[in-house]
């Protein structure tokens, strides 16, 4: 009876209460494209229940009676809606200015809340760079921040770019940024092997505050790089992307003989007669052989990812094949790689994770000899227009019939064959695992274990038939290059009143390691077999073993109060292998300010301005990129091989050690003391905003190699001396000019000036002599500074070359002391930017990209190849003007000196390399939401047409004026390519 009671007073209370719950289903996209939005949170007011949107923007939350919704997303309004009897709702969520400064941004060991950041840090978003035919994803960053100088450094598919953040930070050390990607160290050339559709954004660290919690890594800047994740509570979503297209030569302004110039410049100077029977059968023939040795190239893209997540897991796993040929005949670039992040929430107050990255390279290279005829790019300039390179059928010819090439095997024609080749295999795993612990609401441990491990093959051979001495040879390299990184952190978030405190605190440890053994052998063992295997006689082997330790700790704390002012405070203590037994710890610091003026009482109502923070920074990084012993007493092998048929080394023909360097035991760091002060404005809620930053860099105690008195033995030690400066400013826009529902458009612009200059080396020397072709490192000029003997003019009386002495005279005599400081030219261009155009019109629309430089100088080497005037050069082919343009006669007014003359070096060849480049130009389509609907299987879909590196207007004559040296001879062009690509979202 009892039991009966209690059963009939549940069923009265209970039933009604499940009558009044249900369950209501909704669906969140942005006001201004309809694009669902992932990850809403969505609540209901007055209780605990709550949920997040997934990937289409659904959501389903249990709901008691007339219940009110609450939709909160990070840089968007929140909304709260009653839902009253409504089962089914639909909401629309539009940004809001005022949220925009609660996203976070990762500084590498922590997170911070944009509008807390006191330091200069700029974010590419990964859509920016990703699906675009380039072999190193580092390259489409060009044009996209202030302050990111990006230069090509040659046009072979997956080359590493060189990039510097505020200019060139050093003398002798390096110069590039340190690179992480989810946590773990790696080098600028790592990222052929990373495929670029894996980013999810990249952070690139500027000033002190950004980057001296990377102590003696961070003087040159930090380039961030954070991969794909999957996302928790969603349904699984496949993303496939892929391209196909083409890549060719970008044409060079610089034109040469045709045959009939040619023939006439041959009977002019006396190497051919005017009725040479010859002629008329040379006459057939007129090539352009750049369009013959160079060809259109394959590329394509395929890539396909999936990332889901339940309640306490979530998975990104993605595939890529990635082929990119180069436009010379013999090269060929293929990447694989395959990335798998996994993330679980083990328990309420443990998260672990890991993440695996895997890429293999498997390229053939042609050789890039700069001053080689082997070269193809220097063979196409100076073959003759009227050597005919192929065979009727289409294959190259086995030997080469005029001038320079009489009776020479054209390597054309080995290099198809296999006759002789270079191949380099790379394998290379990127991988981190993490445990993270909540110790309580407030404190977080975070212990995180990474390694970088690379694995190289370097293959090169000749045939018997090109090395008959040998009998053919092979050489075989195998190196393997590790890094590992431990890192163990606290970190403490949070937030009482009107006061905010992020603080993070920790150890980290790297060990470095490099493994590298080379070999030759010769002799092969059958005549067809040329690989390092089938060679029976070794002849030379040479190795070496290199590693390198750093330990650290740090900490940084970020204070804030009433969301109006904030004080970021870091320091950092490495301690290092590279450097002397005395100084081989050192201290990094930065202290930053900002003030949020937006949340003034004086602004906070203000409608034109959305957005007003004021920053200010300074601190002192380190540069530790000296090799791996430079303070080291160094000895080096002086050996002899019993296999070789060289002169014998050594002493006595033994074996021996040879002392190469001096050991310095109180070489130290090479150090930057930074300082910053910036603003960043926002109007209209935010559809114009500007960032404007100046800055001031010191680097001091440079490691040089210092000059010493040959009585010790030594012609020099590295020591620390010398002073650089980079001053500048850099300036960003971006503005919203339409939104509406049918029609969009962006416009972004940045614009940097960078002003460098040396102010000290050794205290008793000014000049620096030997750094490059027309370089001069002195006191008081910036580097990159040429300093060359200035051409006059050519005599008309005679057709000889006139110069300017020292003093500015006109002298006949070509001496190299006579040469002056060319103000105002320099191989780094102190202005460079880049502009961003997208309009869309009901899902149709086109991107465009510019980038520019302005003020930079090059050498153009391979124009003075081209226009050498004498017996040394005239059997190769000569440049198209020089025929029309040199001395012929007595009062010739010419460009040219007369035939026979010298090939002395000067300012006639260094050629303004400034450019404006249209680096970028997309046509796309995003099909209908509701088309796609109707098929069940597709959330989004794009197709799209790509051009990259279609116009460049510059002074430059040569192939192309990105290329980042003094001087420029047979360089790899950079290509222009077409390709068209499709984007799905199942």
């Amino acid at each position: 009876m009892k039991k009966a009671l209690l059963f009939f007073l549940w069923v009265l209370v209970a039933v009604p209460m499940m009558a009044q719950q249900r369950q209501v289903t909704g669906k969140v996209t942005d006001t201004r494209d309809g694009t669902p939005l992932l990850g809403v949170t969505v609540t209901v007011k007055g209780s605990k229940a709550g949920t997040a949107t997934d990937v289409d923007g659904n959501f389903k939350i249990n709901v008691n009676g007339d219940a009110t919704l609450a939709f909160s997303f990070v840089g968007y309004e929140t909304i709260t809606m009653a839902i009253g009897e409504k089962s089914h709702v639909i909401v629309k969520m539009g940004p809001d200015s005022k949220t925009l400064n609660q996203v976070e941004i990762s500084t590498g060991y922590t997170s911070k809340r944009r509008g807390a950041i006191t330091g200069a840090i700029t974010t590419v978003d990964g859509k920016q760079v990703e699906s675009r035919p380039q072999g190193n994803v580092l390259h489409n960053l060009q044009g996209q921040s202030a302050g990111t100088y990006v230069m090509a450094n040659g046009g072979r598919p997956g080359v590493a770019p060189v990039i510097l953040l505020r200019g060139v930070g050093s003398i002798n050390s390096g110069t590039a940024p340190l690179y992480i990607v989810d946590g773990q160290p790696v080098s600028g050339s790592d990222f052929a092997l990373i495929a670029p559709d894996d980013i999810e954004n990249i952070n690139i660290l500027k000033d002190a505050s950004a980057t001296s919690i990377y102590g003696s890594r961070g003087a040159n800047g930090v380039i961030l790089v954070t991969m794909k994740k999957g996302v928790r509570n969603s349904r699984p979503q496949v993303d496939y992307r892929g391209f196909y297209g083409y890549a060719d030569i970008n044409r060079s302004k610089f034109k040469m003989m045709n045959t009939k110039d040619r023939l006439d410049y041959e009977v002019f100077i006396g190497k051919r007669a005017a009725d040479d029977p010859a002629i008329p059968e040379l006459m057939k023939n007129d090539f352009n052989q750049s369009k013959v040795v160079f060809k259109p190239s394959q590329t394509q893209s395929h890539v396909l990812s999936v990332k889901s997540g339940n309640e306490t897991t979530s998975i990104y796993f993605s595939g890529e094949y990635f082929q990119m040929d180069g436009i010379y005949f013999d090269n060929t670039f293929k990447r694989y790689s395959s990335r798998l992040a996994i993330d679980n929430q083990t328990t309420k107050w443990l998260k672990t994770g890991v993440s695996m990255y895997l890429g293999y390279m498997d390229e053939t290279t042609p050789n890039e000899t700069r001053n080689s005829l082997q070269n193809p790019g220097m063979l196409a300039y100076m073959l003759m227009p009227y050597e005919d390179l192929k065979n009727p059928d289409g294959s190259w010819r086995k030997f080469l019939q005029y001038q320079a090439y009489n009776g020479a095997r054209s390597q054309l024609w080995t290099r198809s064959q296999g006759l002789t080749g270079n191949s380099n295999d790379h394998l290379k795993f990127i991988g981190n695992a993490y445990t993270e612990a909540n110790i309580t609401k407030e404190l977080k441990f975070t212990s995180r274990f990474g390694m970088n491990l690379s694995d190289y093959v370097t293959k090169a051979w000749n045939a018997p038939e090109l090395a008959a001495t040998d009998n053919g040879n092979a050489t075989r390299r195998f190196s393997r290059w590790s890094n590992a990184i431990w890192t163990n952190l606290l970190n403490y978030r949070k937030t009482f009143g009107d006061h905010s405190i992020n603080a993070v605190a920790g150890t980290e440890y790297n060990a470095l390691t490099d493994y590298d053994f080379s070999t030759t052998a010769r002799n092969t063992a059958f005549p067809t077999l040329y690989e390092f295997g089938a060679m029976s006689v070794p002849s030379t082997s040479s190795g070496s073993l290199s590693k390198y330790r750093m330990f650290s700790t740090l900490a940084s704390v970020n204070y804030g109060y009433k969301d109006r002012y904030y004080a970021d405070l870091s320091i950092r203590r490495d301690g290092s292998s590279k450097f002397g037994a005395n100084n081989k710890w050192g201290n990094f610091w930065a202290v930053g300010l900002l003030w949020n003026a937006k949340n003034e009482d004086f602004l906070k109502d203000n409608l034109l301005i959305s957005d007003l923070r004021v920053r200010a920074s300074v601190g002192l990084t380190g540069n530790d990129d000296i090799g791996f012993y430079p303070s080291y007493s160094i000895n080096s092998v002086n050996n002899s091989s019993p296999n070789t048929t060289t002169t014998k080394a050594g002493y006595e023909s033994k074996a021996g050690m040879v002392p190469t360097q001096a050991a310095n035991p109180d070489l130290g760091w090479e150090k930057k003391r930074k300082f910053n002060v910036g603003a960043d404005l926002g109007l209209w809620d935010n559809r114009l905003t500007f960032t404007l930053d100046y800055y001031r860099e010191l680097t001091y105690d440079m490691v040089l190699d210092v000059p010493v008195s040959y009585l010790t033995g030594y012609s020099s030690i590295k020591a620390n001396m010398g002073k650089m400066q980079n001053n500048g400013i850099e300036f960003s826009v971006k503005s919203t000019v339409i939104s509406t529902k049918d029609i969009t458009f962006n416009v972004s612009g940045n614009f940097t000036y960078n002003k460098n200059k040396v102010t000290e080396l050794y205290g008793f020397r000014d000049e620096l002599l030997g750094t490059g072709t027309g370089i001069l490192v002195k006191v008081g000029y910036p580097r990159g500074q040429f300093k060359y003997n200035r051409f006059s003019r050519v005599n008309p009386d005679d057709g000889t070359e006139i110069w300017l002495d020292k003093n500015g005279k006109e002298t006949t005599n070509f001496d190299a002391g006579d040469a002056a400081i060319l103000d105002g030219k320099n191989m780094y261009a102190p202005y460079y930017g880049g502009a961003t155009f997208d309009f869309n019109y009901k899902g149709i629309g086109i991107f465009m990209q510019w980038n520019y430089m302005l003020d930079k100088y090059s050498v153009n080497n391979t124009r003075a190849w081209l226009v050498w005037n004498n017996d040394a050069w005239y059997n190769t082919n000569r440049a198209a003007d020089l025929y029309q343009n040199m001395w012929k006669k007595p009062g010739d007014i010419a460009k040219y000196p007369k035939y026979g003359s010298s090939t002395a070096f000067d300012d006639r060849y260094l050629e303004n390399a400034s450019f404006l480049r249209l680096r970028d130009l997309t046509v796309y389509y995003n099909l209908p939401k509701n088309l796609l609907s109707a098929t069940k299987a597709f959330r989004s879909a794009r197709v799209y047409a790509r051009g990259n590196n279609l116009l460049t207007f510059t002074k430059w004559s040569g192939y192309d004026p990105e290329y980042f040296n003094n001087l420029e001879l047979g360089i790899y062009p950079v290509s222009r390519s077409y390709t068209v690509g499709l984007d799905l979202t199942f």
